[in-house]
């Protein structure tokens, strides 16, 4: 966070300098939120705002309301109002090219974040970056924290003793590649680990659930479908859920819950389930026990990621001035860690 406030420093002299200087255009930060029902991503919008009003930068925050083509006139809109930077995290990422387009002939820099183009978009475009997480990177870390918690007590969580865990996932949208990142990187993870313990691995029941707009009431509804025909019990069922959010785990937890599971300890009856995010509400429920755990993105390590950009840019510096940071290699790709909750299991 120091780096960003003394970037914020900077800033203030420049935007200074934009409105007192004759004929230019004061900075005017146009941001693009997909959902601001989402936690994350309207805790991310919430610490991003901090920052700029702290810069003493003008922005308007806009909210898709999870519809890309509201997304779309939004973002024309803000460049007919004078928008001197977009800020997008797209809702549809086959939308990219479309948004990269608009901002090029206007010639305007933009930073994407959290939902990633393809590098070939990103490259496009010299004024384009994108900030956000691995793909992979939520994924191989909940399959790290399943098996940290299973292998503690295999047989316990092995509950029909068939020698393998018995996994439900309840993935997001198809076209998302961090949804599409984690479903595959949580199971092959957690698999790997529990073969290299000497165990049989993981074996999925039924197949992919979708809560495609990444809701609590999605996930609900997933999860409620599955246990219709999969009751759970001391004996079997489901051993474990993997969510590709923390929004779809809360909405599994409470399906289980409406069968009188999850409602608090390890110890009783009990079905991990991991999300993603660590947002308060998903903490709150993992701290009682009624969730596992959930591999963290900070909003506001991600809001002052977006920002350091965004900052430097508009004061007509490289991307990365003033930090340790570093794009991934060969791209124009600023990666920030996740960080798993909670760090041990008791």
């Amino acid at each position: 966070m120091k780096k960003v406030l003394a970037l914020i420093l900077c800033l203030t002299l420049v935007v200074g300098c934009f409105a007192g200087c004759g004929g230019a255009t004061e900075p005017n930060i146009a941001q693009f939120v997909f959902n601001f029902s989402d936690p994350q991503q309207n805790a991310v919008k919430n610490a991003c705002e901090a920052l700029y009003e702290t810069a003493g930068v003008k922005a308007t925050i806009y909210d898709a309301a999870d519809q890309q083509g509201t997304q779309n006139d939004q973002i024309d809109t803000a460049i007919q109002k004078g928008a001197t930077m977009l800020v997008v995290g797209l809702k549809d990422v086959s939308a990219a090219q479309t948004v990269v387009d608009k901002a090029k002939k206007a010639d305007l820099p933009i930073v994407f974040y959290n939902v990633e183009p393809a590098k070939e978009i990103i490259d496009s475009y010299e004024k384009c970056w994108f900030v956000g997480t691995d793909p992979r990177g939520g994924g191989v870390m909940q399959g790290e924290m399943a098996a940290d918690f299973i292998l503690n007590d295999f047989a316990k969580w092995d509950r029909n003793g068939d020698g393998f865990i018995n996994y439900v996932m309840i993935r997001a949208d198809l076209s998302h590649p961090e949804a599409t990142g984690r479903t595959e990187a949580s199971v092959e993870t957690l698999d790997k680990l529990l073969k290299d313990a000497g165990k049989a691995g993981v074996k999925q029941m039924g197949t992919n659930y979708i809560a495609d707009d990444w809701s609590t009431a999605k996930g609900l509804d997933q999860m409620s479908t599955f246990l219709t025909s999969n009751p759970v019990s001391a004996t079997d069922g489901v051993e474990i859920v993997f969510a590709n959010n923390d929004g779809i785990a809360i909405g599994a937890m409470k399906a289980l819950q409406i069968k009188g599971w999850n409602l608090g300890g390890f110890d009783s009856q009990f079905v991990p389930i991991i999300g993603v995010d660590a947002t308060k509400e998903a903490i709150s429920y993992i701290d009682d026990e009624q969730m596992l755990g959930s591999a963290g993105q900070s909003a506001d390590l991600m809001a002052e990621y977006v920002t350091t950009v965004v900052l430097n840019v508009m004061n007509g510096k490289a991307p990365l001035d003033g930090t340790d940071f570093a794009f991934d290699a060969g791209s124009k790709k600023l990666t920030m860690p996740y960080a798993p909750y909670p760090l041990e299991f008791k």
